[in-house]
């Protein structure tokens, strides 16, 4: 696969940056990911501004601009393979001489086959697990991944493929993904604390279009007990059946009727992108 790294582009062997980059010694520096569809970065725009938040929040300034950016991934789907991909744009704090100080950033955009999840966890949903963890800058999408590292290898341990945040009686997102419940027949999401995700986004104007209730709002875990329907939403995930979290069944403990509807719309989107 061919990868572009400060204005270059090259191989997996050849990628690299620093040991003395913020990246490497604190965590420090954002990213963002998408992928394709018919060879198409999706969601694009709402990626690169998301990508460009994240940036500001961190105090940081953007080593290149939103088109520069896009010209990057567009001559990146051209030299990579001829199959779907995965996107992954990088700014990192850069070589720092204190190991604390931001300087000039590394930037990058990578590129890998996009990964399809097993069929049946969209046809029999998947199990998470809760964990206690608040964010820091949770509207930042930043390399400071530790807690949610620890927490997905506990979610494998236990047959789970996400880890749901939970902080002071409330849940909010999952590690790498959003989520969404459905409570009397309402589809809910959490709106504060989070990271918004584009797929989140999304699902929420097709709720619109297709005048499924819908809000956003706080999720208590006592809730859980309640809920009817739940799914998780991600780029690389799309929308995902939640039948289980913890040792609690979700309503029947297969995809509902709410989820079922938005996961065949989202796919003619993307069929069509």
């Amino acid at each position: 696969m061919y990868h572009f790294i400060n204005s270059i582009w090259i191989t997996d062997k050849e990628a690299k940056i620093s040991v003395f980059d913020l990246a490497v010694l604190r965590g420090f520096g954002v990213f963002d990911f998408l992928r394709t569809y018919n060879r198409q970065p999706f969601l694009l725009n709402e990626h690169l501004d998301r990508f460009f938040n994240s940036i500001k929040i961190l105090g940081l300034k953007p080593k290149y601009s939103k088109l520069k950016i896009k010209n990057i991934i567009t001559e990146g789907i051209k030299r990579n393979p001829p199959s779907e991909l995965s996107i992954r744009i990088i700014q990192t704090g850069g070589v720092s001489q204190d190991a604390i100080t931001p300087s000039r950033p590394n930037f990058m955009v990578l590129f890998k086959k996009a990964v399809n999840y097993p069929k049946k966890y969209y046809t029999e949903g998947i199990k998470l697990i809760t964990t206690e963890f608040s964010r820091v800058l949770p509207e930042a999408k930043t390399l400071n991944y530790t807690a949610g590292v620890i927490a997905l290898e506990k979610a494998r341990k236990q047959g789970a493929v996400e880890a749901l945040y939970t902080d002071k009686n409330y849940l909010y997102e999952c590690v790498t993904s959003n989520f969404f419940a459905v409570i009397d027949n309402i589809l809910i999401t959490p709106k504060d604390n989070i990271l918004i995700g584009t797929v989140r986004n999304l699902v929420l104007k097709i709720a619109q279009r297709l005048n499924i209730k819908h809000k956003q709002t706080p999720i208590k875990t006592a809730d859980i007990k309640r809920f009817q329907e739940a799914f998780i939403t991600a780029s690389n995930k799309e929308i995902m059946p939640v039948v289980q979290i913890d040792g609690i069944k979700i309503g029947k403990g297969k995809p509902g009727k709410i989820t079922k509807i938005l996961i065949n719309e989202y796919k003619t989107i993307t069929q069509t992108a």
